[in-house]
């Protein structure tokens, strides 16, 4: 276990957060296994990514219970999980209540360790713009999902692929604390990552799997939009490019299916068919 108690005490005298990590082999484990094993269907993530289309990068990344989350709607966030420092505004929108967290929470960087050692993950809605443009006609929601969320990380498992190691890392935070807080941190977050350690040595229970195969039919797609709608807003599009109003537009519409599936399930069978440089998988009690 790293850093020891002493160590752990002289990185929080000039940090506000201190990570506890195991290292351990992991030649016998997978990305996916360790999310099955340390997530399951609580919040978390799982980061990976293909190099040239041909072989997956050196570092892969599950995240779990996260140390708090920060839920953004209608311009007010609400935070769930621990106590966050006073100073991070909730009325102000997401972009400034970051920059609130980043400037509070301060965490050493270890040479030891995949570059990815703890932070901030989650998801910014295309509206939060909105933070940063003037800009009229907000739309409907028809969704009903938070505009952002942002977790600051709490545990981590960091997979070096080259070397074959997994880096199970505690992020904690230490604003504010006492000597006798600091110890208390340091001995549950001892608690936590040997827990880490204890699941990821356990085997799953799921049996095995045939490789996805395609050719299915398909279940039925819904578009977001009518027949011809998103044609002509492309030619809308295209006589406000010429009249020098805009240079670049992203129109969208939204594909619905009807899936009787778990959405993890759903990841696995894409990254088979269709690996991509840059994958992710994030969970959220409010959306997936």
């Amino acid at each position: 276990m790293r850093p020891s108690r002493h160590e752990f005490h002289a990185l929080a005298a000039q940090h506000t957060v201190v990570p506890v990590w195991a290292e351990v082999l992991g030649d016998l484990e997978t990305p996916v296994a360790a999310y099955l094993k340390l997530v399951g269907d609580g919040d978390g993530f799982l980061l990976e990514s293909v190099e040239h289309a041909e072989r997956w990068a050196r570092y892969s990344f599950v995240g779990h219970d996260p140390v708090a989350t920060l839920e953004l709607r209608d311009g007010l966030i609400e935070i769930k999980g621990q106590h966050l420092s006073a100073d991070i505004p909730l009325d102000q929108g997401m972009l400034a209540a970051l920059d609130a967290i980043i400037a509070a929470y301060r965490a050493p960087i270890i040479p030891d360790l995949p570059p990815l050692q703890g932070g901030v993950m989650g998801y910014l809605g295309y509206d939060t713009i909105r933070e940063v443009e003037h800009l009229p006609h907000v739309p409907h929601d028809d969704r009903g999902f938070p505009d952002a969320v942002m977790s600051i990380i709490g545990s981590l498992a960091a997979f070096d692929h080259w070397r074959q190691r997994v880096y199970l890392i505690e992020s904690v935070p230490v604003l504010d604390m006492n000597t006798e807080a600091i110890d208390r941190e340091y001995d549950e977050a001892c608690v936590r990552v040997q827990r880490a350690v204890d699941k990821l040595s356990q085997p799953l229970s799921s049996p095995a799997a045939e490789p996805p195969q395609l050719g299915e039919a398909a279940p039925e797609v819904r578009s977001s939009m009518a027949d011809g709608v998103y044609q002509q807003a492309v030619e809308v599009a295209k006589e406000h490019i010429l009249a020098g109003d805009i240079f670049q537009v992203v129109l969208a519409q939204r594909y619905d299916i009807d899936l009787q599936a778990d959405p993890f399930d759903f990841y696995r069978v894409l990254r088979q068919v269709n690996p991509s440089p840059y994958m992710y998988f994030l969970r959220h009690p409010d959306i997936t």
